[in-house]
């Protein structure tokens, strides 16, 4: 707890918004799709009504239910795989995506079987013992160019940010943002390699 506290600390002091941002990628994602002012769609907005109005630990916040809604919509996802017991973040992207095939994944076995190429990766690392590095590589395979990982609790304890730092020193990876309380991924081929630090 103390740790998160002291790194989300820091995180206030070094991250920025779409201002500070040279990337026309990035920028485009801040301004098209994440901070973009838009009515909540009523099926979503449905859905969360229904939740309760305190979120208890361990359940996500409609903040940020809202925030993956975009992207998985953002970037049009047809394929996608959470990794972790994160059924509502599954729900999230099929209510974003009714016509995509969101598949959910708890270990190294379950990811191995499935014989998909993923749009969207989102891998839950408060929920799973295993090393979030580990299901990076595991996952990679079954991704393509154009995929987006999404890394929940990168600052959850010390082994979480390691690993999120050995993510983003990857060849493999171009764009990584650094967002607190999660850590985005892009591998687009013939781009330059960049890190961001970004209010989401």
């Amino acid at each position: 707890m103390l740790y998160t506290l002291k790194s989300y600390i820091k995180f206030i002091l070094t991250s920025t918004n779409e201002h500070g941002v040279h990337s026309p990628f990035v920028f485009a994602l801040l301004t098209k799709c994440i901070y973009k002012k838009r009515p909540i769609d009523k099926k979503l907005n449905a859905h969360l009504t229904q939740q309760p109005k305190n979120t208890s630990q361990g359940l996500i916040s409609k903040k940020k239910q809202i925030t993956l809604y975009k992207i998985a919509s953002y970037f049009k996802s047809n394929e996608i795989l959470v990794v972790g017991k994160s059924k509502k973040v599954a729900t999230i992207f099929s209510l974003a995506r009714p016509t995509s095939c969101v598949c959910i994944a708890e270990d190294f076995f379950e990811i191995q079987a499935l014989e998909k190429q993923f749009d969207l990766v989102y891998i839950d690392t408060t929920n799973t013992a295993l090393n979030p590095a580990a299901l990076f590589e595991k996952t990679l395979y079954k991704t393509h160019k154009n995929c987006v990982f999404i890394f929940e609790g990168i600052y959850a304890n010390t082994k979480n940010t390691k690993a999120w730092q050995d993510i983003i020193a990857s060849q493999e990876v171009t764009v990584s943002i650094d967002g607190f309380y999660w850590g985005l991924v892009f591998l687009k081929k013939g781009q330059e390699k960049q890190h961001f630090t970004l209010r989401l």
